[in-house]
């Protein structure tokens, strides 16, 4: 086992990057989201609101939440967190899915265009992360997780007032840490 330091990959790792960019980023964006998941799920501890992104998108998938007395309410979000077994898979295919096309998206496309200005790997995934934040906050959550329930531009007139925008940014800096700290492909040699 080859170790390195802090924030640097292995060589290990590295040449496996390297011998596979589009399986690693693969890789990549399914660790850095189960990763932000977790946090996502724990925030409470932190006094920040939880962030269960799976229900939110098993609910949005299947147009179905299920309350805890069995209550079935189509097209809506609910305040407790049971829902059917099949609103959980498809809510977690979707999550997955949303965090390896936007991990692609993030290496093909966003990596590459801001290297010019910002150096660092590490800080282009969290600028990356901030990016996400404000169409997260700015348009996904308010307009299709909680539509015409009052929580306003970014999320800062719900109940829990600036917390959630926060939560979903500190979610997504996570998100972004782990994309820049475990995909940076070596730079091809200049002729």
């Amino acid at each position: 086992m080859s170790y390195t330091h802090p924030g640097r990959p292995s060589s290990r790792w590295q040449e496996w990057v390297d011998a596979h960019p589009i399986g690693s980023i693969f890789v990549v964006g399914v660790i850095a989201t189960q990763l932000g998941t977790y946090f996502g799920y724990v925030f409470p501890a932190v006094g920040l609101p939880v962030l269960p992104w799976p229900l939110y998108n098993g609910i949005l998938g299947t147009t179905i939440a299920e309350l805890p007395d069995g209550t079935i309410i189509n097209g809506a979000l609910t305040e407790g967190f049971a829902t059917s077994a099949g609103s959980f898979f498809v809510g977690h295919m979707l999550h997955f899915v949303n965090g390896v096309v936007f991990a692609v998206l993030w290496a093909v496309l966003f990596r590459e265009d801001v290297a010019t200005w910002v150096r660092n790997n590490i800080a282009r995934g969290l600028l990356f992360g901030v990016v996400m934040t404000v169409i997260s906050a700015g348009l996904l959550v308010p307009y299709a997780y909680v539509p015409n329930q009052g929580y306003g531009l970014f999320l800062f007139d719900g109940p829990d007032g600036w917390k959630l925008p926060f939560g979903i940014l500190v979610w997504h800096l996570i998100y972004g840490l782990f994309l820049g700290l475990l995909y940076n492909p070596s730079e091809p040699a200049a002729d």
